[in-house]
């Protein structure tokens, strides 16, 4: 924590206007993203953006790194020289890290075993008392160590109750292997986005057998976005990375790779709200 106090105090001293900004010659983009999310081709969205930013950024290196959610913030805490390609913003993680926004998901769901639905607490529109579900020793959820699942689940996800509630799994990656969980029987319920189960049903028809339900009170999108550490060289690389994106041409490619990967009643849903985020990523984020 000294280092990162010191790392935070560094950077206060060194963005006022006269202060010369770090040249970046090198980013190590830590990729991360569920083996479900990765679109037809097999390409991961943090593979598709790394590609896309690198290629419009010359004279930086890039280098990828596979980094689990636990090591990635880890590493941005400590203040090493790293950019996360996708990272859920939260106030807790602007802390640590500038962020340039790249897309505003739906909000997550709670996915159980169509079998085990009846005994989920559900309300009369059909959504998930996670409250409730917590407070229930019958029932075992997992999630991943280190994930954010967005500020309203987080504040939920943190309670004293669901400690006992809840499996953490230090995952390889984001949480491929939690689906399989649930259809092993080997917990009862997780949380994810509308487009990682519809990605895991190309192919699989064992997962036919899960279901995917609204929860009450997480009715916000979560934005997501590229972090790198809040340190001189983390506003100096977050400036350049955000400058590239924040164009038309950048934003029409996020926007793409978002709506290609959404279910098509999620993108009906949500399409105003989307529209409207992208219209301002097509201009840089002011005040970086």
């Amino acid at each position: 924590m000294l280092r990162q106090a010191l790392a935070i105090a560094a950077a206060l001293l060194c963005t006022g206007p006269l202060a010369a900004q770090p040249v970046v010659e090198h980013i190590t983009w830590l990729a991360g993203d569920t083996v479900a999310t990765r679109g037809p081709r097999g390409v991961r969205p943090s593979d598709r953006l790394i590609d896309w930013v690198s290629a419009r950024l010359p004279g930086i290196t890039h280098e990828r790194v596979i980094a689990n959610a636990k090591r990635s913030w880890m590493l941005i805490e400590r203040g090493d020289r790293v950019c996360h390609a996708a990272a859920v913003r939260s106030a807790q993680r602007e802390e640590l890290a500038y962020f340039s926004n790249t897309w505003l998901m739906p909000p997550l769901q709670l996915i159980t075993r169509r079998d085990r639905a009846a005994a989920l607490p559900v309300d009369a529109a059909g959504r998930v008392d996670l409250v409730a579900l917590l407070a229930d020793s019958r029932l075992q959820g997992v999630v991943v160590q280190g994930r954010s699942y967005g500020p309203t689940l987080d504040a939920q996800l943190q309670q004293p109750v669901a400690q006992a509630a809840l499996r953490r799994v230090t995952a390889g990656d984001f949480g491929s292997n939690l689906l399989p969980m649930l259809l092993q029987g080997r917990a009862d319920y997780a949380l994810e986005f509308p487009n990682v189960l519809a990605a895991q049903a190309q192919g699989q028809p064992e997962v036919a057998e899960l279901t995917m339900l609204p929860i009450r009170g997480a009715v916000e999108p979560v934005i997501s976005g590229v972090a790198c550490p809040r340190t001189p060289w983390g506003q100096a690389a977050i400036r350049r990375i955000d400058a590239v994106l924040g164009t038309p041409e950048g934003a029409a490619m996020l926007r793409e790779g978002l709506m290609a990967e959404l279910p098509a009643d999620t993108r009906r849903q949500y399409r105003d709200l989307i529209d409207g985020f992208f219209r301002r990523r097509s201009q840089p984020t002011p005040g970086l």
